[in-house]
């Protein structure tokens, strides 16, 4: 008996559990070794004989009062076992144990054995899993509302853009709907100034604190400025947490706006501006924002192309440039100089080699003069005397190459050139906005001393034939006007001819010089108004 207790009392020892056998009473009658080397019941016996009861203050906590009324009924017979999880947190770390009392009796004496067992590992790890799946429930909830207000901003742009009908309505329309949708706050989109060389405010919606106008943004900004970059680099920039030492900071402040990004309003090769989107709260704009607003960005700017697209179909959407080149590289710039004249661009055509033919009236300076030194220019294959006139020669120039020709190649129309000390002026016309910042730039890296005088756009309307008539018609006198219709109506122009001037003038009454003069007058008007010269 004594070796089968001896060994009893070994192997209880070898446990990490901490047991204690407790009487009727509630004395402990016998503990292993590691009950003795933790308070895990919130008891501090060092031997057996304790009154287990006496050394638990029920009052402590929770725990120790459930701990005491479970023992308590598993004695008195009231229940067949108790457990209890309870936490034992210490100054350097946190453990929990699980308390089981279960009762047997030897002979006609009733004992309860007490066990305290170490379930730290397994309270952790569930309280990770908890908290794993918390992350993961507040995840879900966060994705589904995203999607959502994501969804509903999507289909309201969509809309948007399908409906409307002018590019600052599209605009207003874009940034009004961005601001409303959390948790952005502010939406302004700019597009490119070219006279002023930086970008101006379109069209903005959301919070009143931010005065973009105020602001200047310099296409040379070397700031870092989101926007700027985002236009110039045509490509997406965000600023997560915003510094309010910095003059981003300064900007936006004031308006409680913590992130911002800026989206390109880019398609093809066509830039349309840049669209910037303001979050009241740092890293707001995580992949799945940024994916969303460049998207925006694209169908914004798409929509915008097939509406200029459309009103191509309607008006002639123009831009009109003027700026001057002080600089030796440019021809009639060189010319003027060289011939101390002034010179006007009259028009071109491309001969049979692909060389353009440039037409010039030269003023202040006599024929010859003007001949010897255009032939003498590096850049001309061929110079004709085409007229002579009191106070000008207009000469026709082949060019090996000319600003007009690079002009005209990149969808430019050179309407006026005038040049005199050494400084052309030119007015040019394009059909594309986006294009006219690129244009200036090629013109600008090609001459030095290349200045904007002037651009604005206008819609020319497309002018039918009847309106043409009208307005040819409205340039003529009538004396102009019937030696016209006589010399056409009377085969006048065809060959061989039917009929010469004289017989034309005697049948207006008038003499053959005066009817020469008022026919080529009115032909001069005519290849005026059909080559769009004003």
């Amino acid at each position: 008996m004594e070796a089968t207790a001896s060994i009893t009392r070994a192997a209880l020892d070898t446990l990490s559990s901490q047991v204690a056998v407790l009487d009727e009473e509630g004395t402990i009658r016998f503990t292993n070794n590691s009950w003795g080397a933790s308070d895990g019941a919130g008891t501090s016996p060092e031997a057996a004989q304790v009154n287990y009861f006496d050394a638990v203050d029920p009052t402590a906590d929770e725990y120790a009062a459930d701990a005491v009324t479970g023992i308590r009924s598993v004695i008195d017979g009231d229940r067949d076992s108790f457990t209890l999880e309870y936490p034992c947190h210490t100054d350097e770390r946190k453990q929990w144990f699980l308390m089981r009392a279960t009762p047997f009796t030897l002979g006609t004496t009733r004992y309860v054995t007490v066990t305290h067992i170490d379930i730290t590992d397994r309270r952790l790890a569930e309280l990770d899993a908890q908290d794993h799946a918390e992350r993961a429930e507040q995840e879900r909830g966060r994705l589904e509302h995203l999607i959502e207000r994501i969804n509903g901003l999507v289909q309201d742009i969509t809309k948007l853009l399908v409906e409307a009908q002018s590019r600052g309505e599209i605009e207003t329309g874009v940034c009004e709907r961005l601001a409303d949708a959390e948790p952005y706050v502010y939406a302004w989109v700019a597009d490119a100034d070219v006279a002023a060389d930086s970008l101006t405010l379109q069209a903005d919606a959301g919070v009143t604190d931010v005065d973009i106008d105020a602001v200047t943004y310099p296409l040379a900004d070397d700031t870092g400025d989101p926007t700027v970059r985002a236009y110039t680099e045509g490509e997406v920039v965000t600023v997560q947490s915003i510094d309010p030492d910095t003059r981003l900071g300064r900007v936006y402040g004031d308006a409680g706006v913590e992130a911002v990004m800026a989206v390109p309003i880019a398609s093809h090769d066509t830039a349309y501006g840049v669209l910037t989107v303001c979050a009241d709260q740092p890293d707001a704009f995580d992949e799945r924002e940024q994916a969303v607003l460049e998207a925006l960005g694209r169908a914004t700017a798409n929509t915008l192309d097939a509406l200029e697209s459309k009103q191509t179909l309607t008006a002639d959407r123009v831009v009109e440039m003027e700026f001057t080149v002080d600089d030796e590289t440019c021809f009639p710039a060189r010319l003027s100089a060289a011939a101390d004249c002034t010179l006007t661009y009259s028009g071109s055509v491309y001969d049979e080699d692909g060389h353009i033919k440039l037409f010039y009236r030269v003023r202040e300076t006599d024929a010859e003069a003007a001949l010897a030194a255009v032939a003498a220019d590096d850049v001309v294959a061929d110079v004709t005397l085409l007229a002579e006139y009191d106070d000008e020669t207009l000469l026709g120039v082949t060019c090996r190459s000319s600003l007009v020709a690079a002009l005209a190649d990149r969808g430019a129309v050179t309407k006026e050139v005038t040049a005199s000390e050494g400084i052309a002026r030119f007015t040019v016309e394009l059909s594309q906005d986006g294009d006219a910042r690129s244009l200036f730039e090629f013109v600008e890296d090609g001459h030095d001393g290349t200045e904007l005088v002037s651009y604005h756009e206008h819609d020319r309307p497309v002018q039918t034939r009847q309106e043409f008539r009208d307005s040819l018609e409205d340039r003529l006198t009538d004396r102009q006007l019937t030696a016209l219709r006589t010399a056409y109506y009377s085969g006048f122009f065809d060959w061989p001819r039917d009929v010469n001037g004289d017989e034309l003038a005697e049948t207006m009454d008038i003499s053959r010089s005066t009817f020469h003069q008022h026919l080529r007058t009115a032909e001069r008007k005519v290849f005026d108004a059909f080559f769009d010269r004003a």
